[in-house]
């Protein structure tokens, strides 16, 4: 290892008296110096000026409508929200077998009335809204493991959290077409039903689907979906 050491000789710090005496001549300024860089700074300044600001760079905006009606109906005879449990079949670890592939459908019903006279043959529907549980990839639920099934309607994610592996669940209208998870109500396609005498009846299906190619192995699961109904 070596180690480099610069050394200042005394003398080379000794200033002498000679050159620090500076002349009067040499501090004096010219008057016409002066005034040429009170006009470089003047100009420097305008010019400065005159440069454009960075405008703050944008790639789009984003314009969102919306409506709120005072003409709905009552859910199941009471003001929203109405919450409900589906309850599903159990089925084996076999029934599922390729990716996609569906079983335990289980129809549910959302049942609206003392609708407001101006609804009456007109369509409504259920939106399922995007959510935590929302696989935005396979439009399905996300399902996660329980020990025991919810006896409580509710929409809290068990805590831990632990995925439900192969296994997904997914809504559908009576006729079996897929309603999508995760996009706006016209593309999810939600089945819509008439008012007819102040009332209607929604229905819908859920149901197990294979989400990926892995094994399914045995255990309870739940799934929560948000809803709105959606007037004309």
């Amino acid at each position: 290892m070596s180690l480099s050491l610069i050394v200042r000789s005394p003398q080379s710090a000794v200033r002498s008296p000679q050159s620090a005496v500076r002349s009067p001549q040499s501090a004096v300024r010219s008057p016409q110096s002066a005034i040429e860089c009170v006009k470089l700074v003047a100009a420097s300044l305008a010019i400065a000026g005159m440069m454009p600001t960075p405008a703050r760079a944008v790639d789009g905006t984003i314009t969102i409508n919306g409506e709120i009606t005072d003409q709905t109906c009552k859910i199941e005879g009471k003001d929203p929200p109405y919450d409900l449990i589906v309850n599903l079949p159990r089925i084996g670890t076999t029934a599922l077998k390729k990716v996609n592939d569906t079983a335990g459908a289980t129809a549910f019903e959302i049942k609206l009335s003392q609708c407001s006279a101006t609804l009456d043959n007109q369509s409504v529907k259920a939106y399922f809204e995007p959510y935590s549980t929302t696989d935005y990839g396979t439009g399905n639920l996300i399902a996660y493991q329980m020990a025991q099934p919810v006896t409580q309607a509710k929409s809290s994610i068990p805590s831990p959290a632990t995925v439900f592996k192969a296994v997904q669940i997914q809504l559908a209208n009576p006729d079996g077409k897929t309603i999508k998870m995760g996009v706006n109500t016209d593309t999810q396609a939600a089945k819509s039903v008439k008012v007819t005498n102040q009332a209607a009846t929604l229905r819908y299906l859920a149901r197990y689907v294979k989400s990926t190619h892995e094994s399914i192995t045995a255990g309870k699961l739940v799934s929560y979906v948000q809803y709105s109904i959606v007037y004309p």
